[in-house]
């Protein structure tokens, strides 16, 4: 189960948003011609990324089964797009957490169903899906609303909202409201959003992935109208989020939508017995006006282009989510006595009061008691070794401090199999091959219990452990986005002409190559490669201007026969190598060179005495040769020789924070660390516009820093792997462990195209898109301020996997030609 956590508050801080980045191969058959390409490509990217733990994600995870390379160059070139912005004036906010809009009222607009009158299964990215419901035929206008930024929280309303959930007495903390009565637990944040936990030590040792009672609607209600939180609105449950949504409505009654399977609301977690935690912010809003939009027919055109297999410019307009299903993670905690004197390992914190007062001290979600003299009044998260007793006095649970001093060691979370002796002990022996004694093991725990992991500190040769659960044999919890974006909004009354489509570009194999645009490129610089005149590229392929190439475009290069050798001297580009394992128990090495050079974006390696180059995955390597294509079309280079430019460069894990910029017209990320700033690009060489966790959260990366590599002022880091620092379950630190280094080992499919799971929509609804204002970067511009109405498509494919797809609903006369930023994942 997700938790959020309270950061500078010693209670577990921002909902970890799952941002996982996935692309789904729009331009990839320009690479590979096999007809199963695409769908493969797709399949491969759903089904072999998996999370590596609570906000982490690994792009080896991405390696799907027929090139990690190509994957990778499709991943690069999609995150790349041009941003410029509008300004319209802000319009001023309350001051209120729970108070929700009043826009203009606007007349509500029902939406009837149609009958179905047959089943027709369309061709969707190679999927076949088909609808499950029908097209509404209404409404032919929405509204568009302008998002109003509340100002910071004070005092006294924070103080407020704690008394509309009954707390009282002092508020703490430094940075956000803390306020603390009895087991209950409420933090209001900077930015408005808050968090309630009705028992906080209870939420503490919440069991991953509870299902959640049956009546958990009607307990959601009844919390809200207990506590007087009204506004209109909808209960559903989220597959992704684990537990419930109360959506707010806008008055013509539609959901709030932001990219990644959220919606703007309050989100619920519950377990067994009830509500577990409460948190988020309702919007505020006023409206601009109202406008024609597209019907749900028209939408769903777009939806299933034939274009998106070969252009990936048809998916502008459009924002695609997948998400793997995952069911609940068996998990077993360690019981502890009440009123015996025991010894406890976990986190303490104590936070100062905002007034005179003594600190709040907990340990483990427990309000500490007793012996606190020597605890100062602000003690950030510490590890400790804590001697007491845990009392529960009339429902209020506290732990009597005797002493405590900080832990030999971190806590830890290892993997094993758990079995017990012939004497009744049970031990776990890790993948290491420790063995170490398990105390107070639950009689009730199967053994012997392989693939367990176990939290918990070393204490000599036994392991003081907190919780037991099998994570690694749950599957799913992956997931990613695609789509280009919105198109920016133009509101002024005037349409704008878009550029009319360029011609549809020829195949590989036909009358000329095809060259994918990369970052960087002008017409000049790719005319020049090939030879050519600006003037020829432009007649060839029907561009009326010059300037208005972008990345992933596919150009026709006349003349430039695919078969016709190339020589390249000393190009650089970064190795991948991988091993493809076939089905009669041999293998084989392929190896290939990612570059960010025009016009090879990637190469595959032939040629004798390559076998020195595995000592260098992923990393730089300069090449001469002669470039010649493949019987796939793929461009291959035969190498005279190699030169590797840095030898001791090595992969490094960086903790540090991040932030999202606009540089050189992308949106990107600078990463903070050691006092040193850098540009995160992805590991082929692309802007990398990603962030994990909320901003300004600690994160920890699997990073490359390549000696001479800068762009916008900054030096560069490739990132191969990211992740939260600090667990938001259960505060410990997170590990990460150097893999890109590793050689990709891959299973090599026997003859035949693969077969995609098949795509059902389910809900076809009206909603209103934003993008989640808690992580849009003030540089993004005004333009992610507007609420403009958009078509939400969501569903399931025939593996379980839970799919959206917003199709921006606004008719072309009210859009610019240009896309606007949003929050991608990962």
């Amino acid at each position: 189960m997700m938790k959020d956590s309270m950061k500078n508050s010693g209670v577990d801080a921002d909902q970890e948003h799952v941002r996982i980045t996935e692309m789904l191969g729009k331009t990839a058959e320009q690479i590979e011609m096999n007809p199963g390409f695409q769908a493969e490509l797709e399949r491969g990217l759903k089904e072999a990324y998996r999370s590596n733990g609570v906000g982490t994600m690994s792009l080896r995870k991405f390696l799907p089964a027929f090139s990690w390379t190509t994957a990778m160059i499709v991943l690069a070139l999609a995150l790349n797009w041009a941003i410029r912005s509008l300004a319209p004036e802000p319009l001023p906010a309350s001051d209120g957490i729970l108070t929700p809009t009043k826009p203009s009222p606007t007349q509500d607009v029902p939406i009837p169903t149609a009958s179905i009158t047959g089943k027709t299964v369309y061709d969707w990215h190679g999927t076949p899906l088909s609808l499950a419901v029908a097209l509404p035929d209404l409404p032919f206008e929405a509204s568009v609303y302008l998002y109003q930024s509340a100002p910071p929280p004070s005092l006294d309303s924070a103080r407020a909202l704690a008394a509309q959930f009954g707390l009282e007495g002092r508020a703490y903390g430094t940075t956000d409201f803390l306020f603390a009565d009895r087991n209950q637990r409420l933090v209001v944040h900077p930015d408005g959003y808050f968090e309630f936990y009705p028992d906080f030590p209870r939420w503490r040792r919440a069991i991953n992935g509870a299902e959640p009672p049956p009546d958990a609607e009607r307990q959601i209600d009844e919390f809200l109208q207990a506590h007087s939180v009204t506004f209109p609105r909808e209960i559903r449950r989220s597959e992704l989020y684990g537990g419930f949504l109360a959506l707010a409505l806008t008055p013509d009654g539609h959901p709030i939508c932001y990219e990644y399977f959220l919606c703007a609301g309050l989100q619920f977690m519950l377990d067994e017995t009830g509500i577990l935690q409460a948190g988020g912010a309702l919007p505020t809003y006023q409206e601009v006006g109202r406008y024609k939009i597209l019907s749900a027919q028209q939408a769903f055109q777009k939806l299933t282009d034939p274009a998106l297999l070969s252009n990936p410019r048809a998916a502008e307009g459009m924002i695609e989510g997948v998400h793997s299903s995952s069911g609940p993670i068996a998990t077993w905690l360690r019981q502890r006595p009440v009123d015996q004197t025991i010894t406890l390992y976990g986190w303490l914190n104590s936070i100062p009061a905002r007034a005179d007062g003594p600190p709040l001290v907990t340990l483990e979600g427990y309000t500490v008691t007793g012996n606190l003299a020597d605890i100062p009044p602000e003690l950030p998260d510490t590890f400790v070794e804590a001697t007491g007793q845990i009392h529960d006095r009339q429902g209020l649970q506290s732990f009597e401090l005797e002493s405590w001093r900080s832990a030999d060691g971190e806590q830890d979370g290892l993997l094993g199999t758990i079995s017990r002796q012939a004497d009744g002990q049970v031990f776990l022996e890790t993948i290491d091959g420790e063995i170490l004694l398990l105390p107070d093991a639950p009689a009730e725990l199967p053994m012997p219990m392989a693939d367990a992991f176990v939290i918990g500190a070393r204490k000599g040769e036994a392991f003081e452990w907190t919780s037991i659960d099998l994570r690694n044999t749950q599957g799913g919890g992956g997931g990613g986005g695609g789509g280009l974006g919105f198109y920016k909004l133009n509101l002024t009354g005037t349409p704008v002409p878009f550029p009319t489509p360029a011609a549809s570009p020829q195949p590989i194999g036909s009358e000329g190559a095809v060259y994918l645009v990369q970052a960087g490129d002008t017409l000049s610089k790719i005319a020049s490669a090939y030879g050519l005149s600006v003037e020829e590229l432009v007649q060839a392929n029907g561009i009326q201007d010059p300037g208005s190439i972008y990345i992933g475009q596919m150009l026709v290069i006349p003349g430039a026969e695919q078969n016709h050798p190339q020589r390249v001297e000393g190009l650089r580009g970064f190795l991948s190598i991988a091993i493809y394992r076939r089905p009669d128990g041999s293998q084989r090495v392929e190896y290939g060179l990612v570059t960010d050079q025009a016009p090879f974006p990637y190469l595959r390696l032939e040629g004798e005495g390559l076998e020195g180059l595995q000592a260098y995955q992923n990393r730089p390597a300069d090449v001469w040769g002669i470039v010649t294509s493949a019987a796939d079309g793929t461009p291959k280079l035969t190498v005279e020789r190699y030169e590797i430019p840095f030898p001791d460069l090595q992969f490094q894990i960086m903790r540090g924070r991040q932030e999202l910029v606009t540089r050189d017209g992308q949106a990107a990320t600078l990463f903070t660390s050691s006092g040193h700033t850098y540009i995160q690009f992805s590991p082929g060489g692309t802007v990398d516009g990603s962030t994990v966790g909320a901003q300004g959260d600690e994160v920890v990366l699997e990073a490359l820093l390549v000696p001479g590599e800068r762009f916008g002022g900054y030096p560069v880091v490739r990132v191969f792997q990211a992740g939260m620092a600090i667990n938001p379950k259960n505060g410990q630190p997170m590990e990460m462990k150097i893999t890109a280094d590793q050689l990709y080992v891959v299973d090599e499919q026997s003859a035949g195209n693969p077969q995609p799971p098949a795509a059902a929509v389910e809900r076809i609804e009206l909603v209103y898109y934003m993008p989640d204002p808690r992580n849009l970067s003030g540089e993004a511009g005004p333009e992610g301020r507007y609420l403009q109405p958009a078509w939400l498509f969501s569903g399931h494919y025939s593996n379980g996997d839970e799919f959206f797809v917003l199709v921006q609903a606004l008719e072309q006369q009210f859009l610019l030609p240009d896309l606007a930023p949003f929050n991608r994942p990962g």
